[in-house]
């Protein structure tokens, strides 16, 4: 895997990646115009308002707040328990004004600053995570990872791009390139003997490949690219080449494939099934 500009390495580098993320939330939303707030984004069920509250609702939740206990399976977008807790926690801030809104984030943010820069926090501390107990530096990754995605669906309704080269950014694109063999042999079902690069043009460039074997009867993603001498199988090799924001639009489930530009080398079935799998948020 290589990455330009590389992901933060350390846990100050990271938590700088999460600050600086939220704060571009903050800086959007004190910014908008008139009726903004009530624009439609790319995230399901969501407007510019909702998008705001999810992330304020999210921080305060690592904070330790309750989930509130509302009903929110009248929401069509709700489809699964998780979606339902973020929901909840967007539901009970809905009626409250943007401003207040951006006044909790902003709070949020300088009470999490304090609690991950405090004095003795390596990062290493064993934390609750969205999805069971994971070390304190890997939560505020898959935090930064949340908020720059929700960011950037701010950025998409309100026509206002950017943020595609930043620590967030870079943070952001590492996570999904961590993901592509699964992928490709478990969510794309590619079969042995194929391979996938996937090839992104900027503003972040970097570029991440897997191949296809078949383990103990099943099909197993072998990262390429480790920078280890290791001699692989002959493999046809599908090239999937897009921008920063195409990659990451398709990573959210926020555009379908066929609305995005694409550049495809190789197999176009494979190339098809990949690209539908990206989708790999919750």
């Amino acid at each position: 895997m290589s990455l330009h500009p590389p992901a933060p390495t350390d846990f100050a580098g990271a938590v700088d990646a999460w600050a600086q993320t939220v704060q571009s939330v903050l800086d959007l939303g004190r910014t908008l115009r008139p009726g903004d707030e009530g624009h439609a984004t790319d995230c399901p069920g969501w407007t510019v308002f909702d998008q705001v509250a999810h992330v304020a609702s999210a921080e305060a939740a690592v904070a330790g707040d309750p989930v509130p206990d509302l009903d929110v399976s009248g929401h069509a977008h709700v489809r699964h328990a998780f979606g339902a807790r973020m929901e909840r926690l967007v539901e009970s801030r809905r009626g409250r004004t943007l401003d207040d809104l951006l006044d909790e984030l902003e709070w949020r943010l300088a009470e999490r600053l304090a609690a991950y820069r405090a004095e003795g926090v390596t990062g290493e501390e064993e934390v609750e995570g969205p999805f069971g107990p994971t070390r304190l530096v890997d939560l505020v990754a898959v935090r930064t990872f949340d908020v720059w995605m929700h960011e950037q669906d701010l950025r998409e309704a309100l026509e206002r791009p950017g943020g595609l080269d930043g620590p967030a950014a870079a943070t952001s694109v590492a996570w999904v390139f961590r993901q592509l063999p699964r992928v490709v042999a478990k969510d794309a079902g590619i079969e042995p003997g194929n391979a996938v690069v996937l090839d992104l043009t900027g503003p972040t460039v970097g570029r991440v490949g897997a191949r296809v074997e078949e383990q103990d009867g099943r099909a197993v993603g072998i990262p390429l690219f480790i920078g280890e001498d290791v001699e692989h199988p002959d493999v046809v090799t599908t090239t999937l080449s897009m921008s920063t924001r195409v990659a990451m639009r398709l990573a959210g489930g926020r555009r379908a494939p066929e609305d995005l530009p694409v550049t495809v080398s190789g197999d176009d079935d494979v190339a098809r099934r990949v690209l539908a799998a990206l989708a790999i948020t919750p």
